[in-house]
């Protein structure tokens, strides 16, 4: 696992370093510079690992999850459950006669030029910033850690080296320098939230790395796009209280089964 971590970040970071130590800053809705090529940093470390310890039988079975797709419908819907996040979050400022922004917006996402559409836009996400961060975090960190600890503690171990690999970001990108002190631990705490809902959907998923992938891909469409970040930020606000809704909600669930002796509600059934 030390491997691993030091992999991942060291890859990534090999990356976005020499870009904020040249005063570089990726906007949202910008092709260049761009952060992009740091994301793949988490599945490259997955696989070098993988190859190292497990050889190709072991590769051939991540592969294998990252295309697991028959998953049942139920769990669909709540890989795409982002989406219904943002939905509440649009009803809810027509009701209230807020300003809604334009489509053209949620295609305006960090390093990614403007002008290819949401659904070009989403692709991209899903593909680049989904398959290269959780092929790593889900798809071979988390199992390794929930060799040893429960399923909890592993996705807390997780999150704090998902939060640690982040850090360098913040002096490269735009719309996490606009952060303040106080917004850091906000981040900190909604990432291990994010963390607790993707252990419940990969361990619930037979290990589907696809689902996380679609999760995380749809997530930062509906609360990292300039459109979720426009004016006051309430549609980050209200996908980001509902993740951290859910989440508390499967803790409380877990640290009550925990103390009955019953199965792990995070733990593959």
């Amino acid at each position: 696992m030390a491997a691993y971590f030091g992999l991942a970040w060291l890859i990534s970071w090999a990356w976005v370093i020499p870009l904020a130590a040249t005063a570089q800053t990726v906007y949202q809705g910008r092709g260049w510079p761009t952060h992009l090529p740091s994301l793949a940093g988490p599945l490259v470390a997955a696989f070098i690992v993988t190859g190292c310890t497990t050889g190709r039988a072991g590769a051939r079975d991540l592969v294998a999850r990252m295309s697991r797709w028959r998953i049942g419908w139920r769990w669909w819907l709540m890989a795409c459950s982002p989406l219904g996040f943002l939905g509440v979050a649009l009803l809810g400022m027509a009701a209230v006669g807020a300003s809604i922004p334009p489509t053209r917006d949620f295609a305006r996402f960090s390093g990614v030029p403007a002008g290819l559409g949401v659904v070009v836009v989403a692709l991209l996400i899903i593909a680049i910033n989904g398959f290269g961060e959780e092929t790593g975090w889900r798809g071979y960190a988390l199992p390794e850690l929930q060799r040893r600890f429960s399923p909890l503690a592993a996705t807390l171990i997780l999150s704090a080296g998902w939060a640690i690999w982040h850090v360098p970001m913040f002096f490269l990108l735009d719309s996490y320098g606009k952060f303040s002190a106080p917004m850091l631990l906000v981040f900190a705490f909604g990432l291990a939230c994010g963390a607790v809902v993707l252990t419940w959907l990969y361990n619930h998923t037979g290990g589907s790395v696809l689902a996380v992938v679609v999760w995380h891909g749809l997530y930062n469409v509906a609360g990292a796009t300039a459109a979720a970040s426009d004016g006051s930020g309430t549609i980050a606000a209200v996908v980001w209280t509902l993740v951290v809704a859910q989440a508390l909600v499967l803790v409380i669930f877990e640290v009550r089964a925990r103390r009955r002796g019953t199965p792990s509600v995070l733990a593959a059934p």
